[in-house]
């Protein structure tokens, strides 16, 4: 099954290539990265500076090309040419644009985290997924700890509050909870749907200083997470979740975290179920939206809007 890439301004792209092949290798999958396509704008910039970024784009691009993929000058060549998309630019305000063209077509698409930098992007994403009936799913590698299943449902009972820790890493042009608070969040998300408790936020309440950025959440059901996203500790995720009988808690292995990830996107690919419906990463998405603008009302709550 041909897949192609969009997008060559991440280390996804090779990152993703390579494990996929790995996979087929192996006969686990049918799946391989056969294209991919350099939509332009690399608007990334490492730390460094633009000399940097633009070699570190290159050696994505040579790394993806040694692996067999070959670069396509033009989405409708793309197009033609896979069954299946991944949306790998890093700049998720660019995510729609680029995914109308495959869903459009009806065929099974991944969206890199964030899904969209805006909640009315995100509702308009999930309309045309609606319409052409094309599947598409969004998902951080949080999403996939190989820690959550292995908790007690038993002894843990119904999940009251989460108070969770992860990397609070910023870029400028995806400012706030955009860029790495969409981790520490579906990774919260992971843990209520695997209790069976689901999604259902009512509202949030944000702040930020220079280290740090908090995020409360309150469900429709009463229950509470709490988030602490840092910059100056070490980079680190996990979370102490409370039930109703006893107290469950991890620091996150990233060891099979991205295997996790990727082998829930070849199965996707292949006609399985997605790892997480396209509406639940909607929801995620107006959690980030309503976050930051409580951040500019300086943490006031902000109500999050129920998603269909």
């Amino acid at each position: 099954m041909r897949i192609g890439a969009i997008g060559i301004d991440s280390s996804h792209l090779p990152v993703f290539t390579q494990r996929i092949k790995e996979l087929n290798d192996a006969g686990k999958t049918k799946c391989r990265v056969t294209h991919f396509w350099d939509p332009g704008h690399h608007e990334w910039q490492h730390p460094e500076g633009p000399a940097r970024s633009a070699q570190d784009v290159a050696k994505w691009r040579e790394d993806t090309t040694k692996l067999g993929a070959v670069q396509v000058g033009s989405l409708d060549e793309l197009l033609a040419n896979v069954d299946g998309v991944m949306v790998l630019n890093i700049n998720g305000h660019r995510h729609l644009e680029l995914a109308i063209g495959p869903i459009a077509r009806g065929m099974p698409t991944y969206v890199d985290k964030p899904l969209t930098c805006s909640l009315d992007q995100a509702r308009s994403l999930l309309a045309m997924t609606r319409q052409y009936k094309a599947r598409c799913y969004s998902a951080s590698s949080l999403r996939f700890v190989a820690e959550i299943p292995k908790m007690n449902k038993e002894k843990l009972g119904n999940i009251v509050a989460i108070d969770a820790f992860g990397n609070g890493e910023l870029l400028d042009m995806m400012p706030h909870l955009w860029h790495y608070g969409c981790h520490s969040i579906e990774m919260v998300d992971a843990i209520f749907r695997w209790s069976g408790q689901g999604a259902g936020v009512k509202r949030v309440s944000a702040i930020c200083n220079e280290d740090r950025h908090l995020l409360d959440m309150e469900y429709r059901d009463g229950r509470l997470a709490r988030l602490r996203m840092d910059r100056k500790g070490a980079w680190a995720f996990g979370a102490t979740v409370h039930g109703e009988k006893g107290v469950e808690q991890f620091v996150v292995d990233f060891g099979p975290v991205y295997g996790r990830l990727v082998e829930g996107m070849v199965k996707f690919f292949e006609g399985g179920e997605a790892p997480v419906d396209l509406r639940d990463i909607v929801e995620n998405v107006a959690v980030m939206e309503m976050g930051n603008r409580s951040i500019t009302l300086d943490g006031a709550w902000v109500d999050v809007p129920a998603i269909a």
